[in-house]
């Protein structure tokens, strides 16, 4: 009888979910690292930022510094899906990029836009909680820091 009809794991190893890991902690980094990347473009277009201030300072959210805001949250989310893409500090960049999306989605207004309901924002937030709790697995560098 198969051992998954006897409620035993099929994977005997941790080499399966290492491999998992590795492949979820790379897309996530890539993905957050895309989304971040507007943090250099900040810097350098006054289109950008006047656009920035005019979406949170014109609207209900009224943001104090709308500017430093807006560099800390695309700061944190390229800073942060480096870290997590590169398996150094994956903690601490899950960390950054779920406290970043858990205040994004708790003040933003996911009514306003109907093209969104804020599901990808939460599983964002989901993904940065399990590699919080799990690390980065055996082949991210944090792991090197360990065997030392």
């Amino acid at each position: 009888m198969s051992d998954v009809y006897r409620n035993k794991p099929v994977v005997k190893t941790n080499t399966f979910w290492d491999v998992i890991l590795l492949i979820l902690r790379v897309w996530f980094g890539y993905v957050m690292m895309k989304n971040g990347k507007a943090f250099f473009e900040l810097f350098a277009s006054t289109g950008d930022q006047k656009f920035l201030e005019s979406l949170f300072v014109g609207n209900d959210m009224r943001f104090p510094l709308p500017l430093i805001i807006a560099f800390e949250a695309k700061g944190a989310e390229f800073f942060g899906g480096l870290f997590v893409f590169l398996g150094l500090f994956t903690r601490f960049g899950a960390a950054l990029v779920a406290l970043t999306i858990l205040i994004i989605t708790l003040t933003a207004s996911i009514e306003r836009n109907s093209a969104s309901d804020g599901t990808l924002a939460v599983s964002f937030c989901l993904f940065a909680i399990v590699f919080m709790y799990w690390g980065g697995g055996r082949y991210a560098m944090d792991s090197l820091f360990k065997a030392a």
